[in-house]
């Protein structure tokens, strides 16, 4: 993955926390400067919308407000060895960073 790539996939990179009812992404975003605020966001899962060759794609709600969005989870274990996945991590980061 060449440097571009490898800033991309790590812009969108999330903290994750998983729970039995809900996950939890930690994200920073820019306060002003170098300084950055630490913001946490609970999304509750809410429905498959569908599966591919690498995994699966879930439909997932946040807050009050009814936030919808879909994740795409990538299951290792149907990777073949040696098969580099850093490609579909830009997909989502490219495709992340239009729908923002």
């Amino acid at each position: 993955m060449d440097a571009a790539q490898s800033d991309l996939v790590e812009w969108y990179k999330l903290e994750t926390e998983f729970f039995q009812d809900h996950v939890r992404h930690t994200r920073y975003v820019e306060k002003g400067g170098n300084m950055y605020k630490k913001v946490n966001e609970d999304w509750r899962n809410c429905g498959k919308l569908g599966e591919g060759g690498f995994g699966v794609v879930i439909k997932q709600v946040r807050g009050a407000a009814a936030r919808f969005r879909a994740v795409k989870t990538i299951d290792k274990r149907r990777l073949s060895r040696g098969v580099d996945y850093s490609r579909e991590l830009l997909i989502m980061a490219i495709l992340a960073k239009v729908c923002a």
